[in-house]
Formats: structure tokens, sequence, C-alpha cells
């Protein structure tokens, strides 16, 4: 919101000054403080000489120091859409989708990626994201794990009664069973069997390991209509195989 929305007495000039200051990518803001000094010495030179300042173009001074690559995505548009839409489907339906872009290194698929975090975040969603290591695939869930760190710790940020209501929908459910260290309902059975020497996995009467089984009503607490969940997987030919079992899952179990 423009500063002259809650104020009138704002003089135009001040207003633009501080919303470039503001711009939300790197590249519209001032590069320098040398920049906006010139331009609010102007302001106060004007407002002391006549008790107004006129329209002026900001950044006359703004000589940045140094190479500053754009934000923007170029000659992606096809791409980005096809991103959008199928987030809108998803919002629409309630029907989680997987979408796979693919190509080969350096052409910007992670790019394209992030235009729809930047589409969709501030208005409606929550995009997470985490990239698979060639090094650390003998750690199942390793990179879903970073992926909804960086989402908890977002909340935890936030007010006592945000973080208090996130709280209430993560102990609803089967989900609340397991994070409160609860036994699960009557008639889910747990039995655990052994898969490797030294190694084990506890499962649920369905078959499915407990984490698999969990899964749902855990991501569940991040999506819904209001806020649907985008969880963005980079360099997914390092994929482990229980990460993989559990995107199918999620995909295949609305």
């Amino acid at each position: 919101m423009s500063p002259a929305e809650r104020s009138k007495w704002v003089p135009a000039p001040v207003c633009a000054i501080i919303l470039q200051l503001l711009a939300k990518t790197a590249e519209e803001r001032y590069q320098t403080a040398g920049g906006v000094e010139a331009d609010l010495r102007r302001c106060l030179a004007e407002w002391e000489a006549r008790g107004r300042i006129d329209t002026f173009a900001l950044g006359a001074h703004d000589t940045p120091d140094r190479l500053l690559l754009p934000e923007q995505l170029y000659g992606r548009d096809r791409e980005r859409q096809v991103l959008l839409a199928a987030f809108d489907q998803v919002v629409s339906t309630g029907t989680p989708a997987l979408v796979l872009v693919c190509g080969y290194s350096g052409i910007g698929k992670s790019s394209v990626v992030h235009e729809l975090h930047k589409a969709i975040v501030l208005p409606r969603g929550i995009f997470i994201s985490g990239k698979f290591d060639q090094y650390k695939r003998d750690i199942p869930y390793a990179t879903l794990a970073q992926a909804f760190r960086t989402l908890i710790r977002q909340i935890l940020s936030e007010s006592e009664a945000q973080v208090e209501a996130w709280r209430k929908q993560a102990t609803y459910g089967r989900w609340s069973e397991w994070s409160t260290h609860r036994q699960p309902h009557p008639g889910a059975r747990v039995r655990h069997r052994q898969t490797a020497p030294g190694c084990g996995a506890l499962r649920h009467g369905s078959g499915k390991p407990i984490f698999t089984w969990c899964s749902g009503p855990f991501s569940g607490c991040f999506a819904d209509q209001k806020h649907p969940l985008a969880i963005f997987l980079d360099d997914l030919q390092w994929l482990d195989a229980a990460t993989l079992k559990l995107l199918e899952h999620l995909t295949t179990h609305p």
C-alpha cells in the first residue's frame, strides 16, 4: 500500500522513494545508499524552498558499483503458465498433482519453478523446497525433512496466536496419535518387520511403513484450500527409494 493511501500529507515523490526501497525484486530497488541520499536531499531542498515537492525521475545519481543480474525470467512464459495451471487445478479440485520439469543441466529448470514460488506464496499458498544429494541417498526422506524443516522454522517465527493455531491443526486425527507419542486407535495394528541386519521398520496394520501412513495427515496440516501446499524437489535423479514410495502414496491418496 502506498503511504499516500495512509496519509494525504505524504508528497508523491516521497511515496515513490519508499515504494522503490520496498520493491520486491532486487533490481527494482535503489542500488546504492548514495542514490537514496541524493533523492532525499532533493526532496528536502524543494520542501524547504517552496513547501512542495514536484515529481522527478528517481535514481539519477544511483550508479551501482557492481554488476547486477536481473531476477526476471525470460522466454519461459509457456512453461510458467503450465505450472500455474497445474497449481490452480489442484486448488479448484482438491486432487494432488505431480508435475515433472525435465531438461538438460543448467538450462534454468529451477528458475522456472521458482517463478511459481513468486506467484503463489504471498496471495494464497505455501511453497517449500528441498534438494536431493547424490551422497545422501542412504538417508531416507532427508530431502522432504529439509523442506518441512524450513516451513516449521517459519511457523515458529510467527506470533504465539498463529503458532497455537498451527499446533491445533497438527494435533488432529491420525497424525496426532504419533506426534504426541500415543498409541493408535484400536483398529490400527502396529507390527515390527525386520528389513535388514540391525535395521527395522515400524509398520501400520495396512502394511505401510508408519512414516508413510502418517505423511498424509501431516502434510494435510499444511495443505488446504486456504493455503495449498507446493513441494519443490530438486535434482530428482538422486531420489531415494523410500521417498519415491512416499511420493507415490501422497499423489494417489488425496
